[in-house]
C-alpha cells in the first residue's frame, strides 16, 4: 500500500476548496489605501500642528508712544535683548510696535518697566496671541489684495 502524496493532487484540492492564489489580497489592499490616506493627511495635519507647538507661548504687545509720534529707532535694539523677545516690528510709519514675547519668561508688566526705566511713556494698544495676530494679519492682507 502507498501512502497518499500531498504535492500529486494539491491541484485539484484546492480547486475544490476553493483556494485561489492570483492577485493581491484584500488586507494588502486594505493596508495599502488606509497608509495612503493617513500619510496624505499628514502632510496637512503636522506642518499646523509643529508651527502650534512652535508658537503657542508666543504673544504680541502693541505698543505707542505717548506725545511722539515716532519710536526711536534705537530703542528696537534695546527691546530686542530683553529676555523673552523674540520679535520686534514697527508699522510703517514708525508710529506703533509689535513685540512678540514667550509668555512663559516675560510678561508686559516687565515691558513696561523697562520702558518707565528708559524714561519712555508708552500706552499699550493690545495683547493678542500671536497665532491669532498671524491669522488675522493674513485675513487683512486677503482684502487689500486687488
Amino acid at each position: 500500500m502507498t501512502t497518499y502524496n500531498l504535492e500529486k493532487y494539491r491541484d485539484k484540492r484546492e480547486k475544490v476548496l476553493g483556494v485561489r492564489k492570483r492577485g493581491i489580497s484584500f488586507g494588502a489592499i486594505a493596508a495599502t489605501v488606509s497608509f495612503m490616506i493617513v500619510l496624505g493627511l499628514s502632510f496637512f495635519v503636522v506642518p499646523k500642528s509643529i508651527a502650534f507647538f512652535n508658537s503657542r507661548h508666543l504673544d504680541d504687545a502693541i505698543y505707542k508712544l505717548q506725545g511722539v509720534d515716532t519710536w526711536p529707532q534705537e530703542m528696537l535694539p534695546a527691546i530686542r535683548q530683553l529676555t523673552g523677545v523674540k520679535a520686534v516690528v514697527t508699522d510703517t510709519d514708525d508710529t506703533r510696535i509689535v513685540i512678540t514675547f514667550d509668555k512663559s519668561v516675560t510678561d508686559t508688566r516687565k515691558l513696561t518697566a523697562f520702558f518707565d526705566h528708559k524714561g519712555i511713556s508708552t500706552i499699550m494698544l493690545n495683547r493678542v496671541g500671536h497665532n491669532e495676530r498671524m491669522a488675522t494679519m493674513k485675513k487683512e492682507a486677503q482684502f487689500e489684495a486687488p
